[in-house]
């Protein structure tokens, strides 16, 4: 038997402020959108 409720485990989350995404082509627009402008999944690009 499965459990709905374990989707947490499936989710991706965004290095800059652990927003959760169901894969990383959301997680990679989010980024786009909100932190950065280019993509991060080919590396890590965070500045801190």
């Amino acid at each position: 038997m499965s459990s709905t409720n374990d989707k947490s485990s499936s989710l991706v989350e965004c290095p800059y402020c652990q927003s959760k995404f169901k894969d990383k082509a959301d997680l990679s627009k989010h980024i786009d959108r909100i932190h950065t402008g280019s993509g991060l999944l080919e590396g890590d690009r965070r500045k801190w």
